[in-house]
């Protein structure tokens, strides 16, 4: 399956409706009308203490939305009777109706097969501006006085150096340390939800990426630099769509795939470890036993 991939611009807002991730999953996109797959925390299988509602459930539950929306969509043309009570004058209508809203369903997937090519070109557009993005934030190169002075707001005040920053520039500090995880923390929609412990990964995360499938899906890239947590390098989640649209022309999220986290021995951040001491009744020695 061939794909196209690239960073993504964290400067775009995240719809509500799915995907992506966008990012930062953060594009608007054909597949952003379905209802959107949620990015969970790396502690994502441990329990919560909240009991979540109903909304909560389900968009915290792709696979289960999935499965609502296969079962609603049976629905869709089940005859409820109220038509046959009609006038068949009214009835005449109502069946003219229908097929004016067959016709706009043909049209809506048109529109969103559109916007997804569109979303295609542009994230080959972005690329080479991510690649060098990439560059900044590891200290692989450095910006050119014309993008330092691009980059200068109008109401941007230069702050006065002193010795506390030479020191700092004694330091000789590469890149943009933990540029993701402050954009991250710096989002609405994941600032909530990245926890302390989260962020000890995510010190590491040195870039976002994302592809698009020649069918409809995309592909989020998470790259790490060598750390205390984890082998892997690069840790993906790949997000799959029904080939064909749901009944309002929109497409529909089937599942997501991703990455086997190769966890260092006792780093395991999925993993709660309780410890307790134990005291022997007979001998009254105690020993300490942990328990995950």
């Amino acid at each position: 399956m061939d794909s196209s991939s690239a960073n993504v611009d964290i400067k775009k807002k995240q719809q509500q409706e799915a995907p992506t991730p966008q990012n930062t999953p953060i594009f608007s996109a054909p597949i952003s009308g379905s209802a959107r797959p949620s990015v969970p925390v790396i502690e994502e299988d441990m329990e919560t203490i909240q009991t979540p509602g109903t909304a909560s459930l389900l968009a915290n539950n792709p696979q289960l939305m999935s499965m609502l929306q296969g079962r609603l969509g049976n629905l869709v043309g089940a005859p409820s009777g109220y038509v046959q009570t009609l006038a068949p004058d009214v009835r005449r209508r109502v069946k003219g109706l229908k097929s004016l809203q067959n016709k706009h369903a043909v049209l809506e997937a048109e529109f969103q097969n559109e916007i997804l090519a569109l979303e295609k070109k542009y994230l080959g557009l972005y690329t080479p501006l991510y690649e060098k993005r990439a560059e900044y934030i590891s200290g692989k190169s450095e910006p050119t006085e014309a993008e330092v002075e691009d980059g200068v707001s109008d109401d941007e005040e230069e702050p006065e150096e002193d010795e506390e920053d030479e020191d700092k520039d004694a330091e000789k500090v590469e890149g943009v340390p933990e540029f993701w995880l402050t954009a991250l923390k710096s989002h609405p929609q994941f600032a909530d939800i990245i926890t302390e412990k989260d962020e000890e990964a995510l010190k590491h995360l040195v870039d976002i990426r994302m592809a698009y499938f020649d069918k409809p899906g995309f592909r989020l890239d998470f790259e790490f630099s060598p750390n205390e947590f984890f082998t892997n390098t690069i840790l993906s989640k790949t997000y799959y769509y029904h080939d064909e649209p749901g009944y309002g022309g929109d497409f529909v999220y089937d599942h997501a795939e991703g990455t086997k986290i190769d966890w260092k021995e006792g780093k395991d951040m999925s993993v709660t470890v309780e410890t307790k001491k134990q005291r022997h009744k007979g001998t009254n020695k105690t020993r300490v036993v942990k328990k995950t």
